[in-house]
């Protein structure tokens, strides 16, 4: 590997929900219903990074780097006022048909995953994951009342009324701010232009930062060639990390992440 600890920010990041599934008890943050609900929008979320992981990598040889996480959230935003039949398209792209989730339970639940993601982590638990949402709006569109205070509820999300027609320049900037902050500035640009035609963004950051639970010795990095996609002609030098540990002994393969 080329790094000796995770750090990762991210817009786009190959992650699948992974939920904390033990019974609900005195230490529990939600209960069991809860945890069931999550569990099923795992799967959903599982089925949408499978089935884009096969439609980005058809006929391709390129390397894929996307987030099914983020994906999820932003289309969780849209399908929250989505009616007829884009709400069901939108149903069974995102896996939730699937998964058996239904439409009045998958805006609580991301609700109460959200809450899980932002109290997991901290620095002293050896990770930070954090994930924030935003949601700009044509100030013209006629939008339900409740939809801004719901989504701004269940999903911890900003909202805000923008003119992208005249205001184009600005909110490419307000945007680029944004994701700068919400990454802690591992991304500093996103946008160099919206199409003044445009009436909604949807936008979700991931932020990770974690650490080995075994430590690689910076001083044993050293290059070597790597083999992209197992093609001899494509090989480059790349740092990369070793250690004589064996961190799949037992039954764990690979390296974990301390947390």
């Amino acid at each position: 590997m080329a790094r000796p600890s995770l750090f990762y920010s991210f817009f786009t990041l190959l992650i699948t929900l992974s939920i904390r599934t033990s019974s609900a008890d005195k230490d529990c943050t939600v209960s069991e219903l809860a945890q069931a609900n999550m569990r099923k929008l795992a799967v959903a979320n599982n089925e949408l990074a499978i089935n884009l992981h096969k439609s980005l990598t058809s006929g391709s040889s390129e390397n894929v780097f996307f987030s099914p996480l983020s994906i999820s959230t932003a289309f969780g935003m849209l399908f929250y006022g989505a009616r007829g039949g884009t709400a069901e398209e939108l149903r069974n792209a995102l896996g939730y048909n699937k998964a058996d989730l239904p439409d009045e339970l998958v805006h609580t639940t991301f609700k109460d995953f959200l809450k899980e993601i932002l109290n997991s982590g901290d620095s002293n638990s050896g990770y930070v994951l954090n994930t924030a949402n935003s949601v700009l709006i044509e100030k013209y569109m006629k939008l339900s009342p409740d939809y801004k205070n719901d989504v701004e509820d269940l999903y911890q999300a900003s909202v805000e009324d923008v003119d992208f027609a005249k205001d184009s320049a600005q909110v490419v900037s307000k945007i680029n701010n944004w994701v700068k902050q919400k990454t802690n500035g591992k991304i500093e640009k996103l946008l160099d232009e919206l199409d003044a035609s445009t009436v909604l963004v949807l936008l979700n950051a991931v932020y990770f930062k974690g650490t080995w639970k075994v430590m690689f010795d910076e001083k044993k990095t050293r290059p070597e060639v790597f083999f992209n996609r197992g093609l001899e002609s494509s090989g480059k030098n790349i740092p990369m990390m070793h250690m004589k540990e064996e961190p799949y002994s037992g039954k764990t393969i690979g390296n974990p992440i301390s947390a």
